[in-house]
């Protein structure tokens, strides 16, 4: 009797990971994990905002008028959020459907996310660029498909994703 109770616990779990539904294929190009550690200060360059990396203090979540520091916004990478840079050659109306898709009351039925900054930033070489931990997608044109799937799939996988 004890055997076939183990035997039955085994199939049930074998079944359970068998038929679990797979997870999403995460939108975006993996970067090298750079770790990251707390500073005061440090100067990023590049076309990208660093997906991982050194940090200070992150900044509140929600949409900017005005440049931030990538070592403020990559800790709030490191919290599992995203991360929308845009330059500021896109048109008006594109920032403006962002923040409509991104922040309250928000546009997309169902969608509500709750970790994203948005802001622009004259170093991007592309449009707008999405940005989590270790990954980032570019976009030549906002695209309400793309930027939800990224979320959903890259939001809070990262080293402290139960941080706000």
């Amino acid at each position: 009797m004890y055997i076939l109770l183990v035997g039955l616990v085994v199939v049930f779990f074998a079944a359970a990971i068998y038929l679990k539904e797979p997870a999403a294929e995460r939108l975006g190009i993996a970067k090298q994990d750079n770790k990251g550690g707390h500073v005061a200060t440090k100067e990023y360059g590049g076309v990208e905002p660093p997906t991982s990396g050194d940090h200070s203090d992150p900044v509140q979540w929600g949409p900017y008028a005005t440049e931030l520091a990538d070592v403020k916004t990559l800790h709030n990478l490191e919290h599992g959020g995203i991360y929308v840079s845009y330059t500021s050659d896109i048109p008006e109306g594109q920032v403006k459907l962002m923040e409509e898709l991104l922040f309250p009351p928000y546009s997309a039925e169902g969608f509500k996310p709750l970790k994203v900054v948005l802001a622009p930033r004259a170093k991007n070489d592309s449009p707008i660029i999405l940005s989590s931990w270790n990954r980032s997608l570019k976009l030549d044109a906002y695209d309400k498909d793309t930027i939800i799937n990224y979320y959903n799939t890259n939001s809070n996988k990262s080293p402290e994703p139960g941080a706000r």
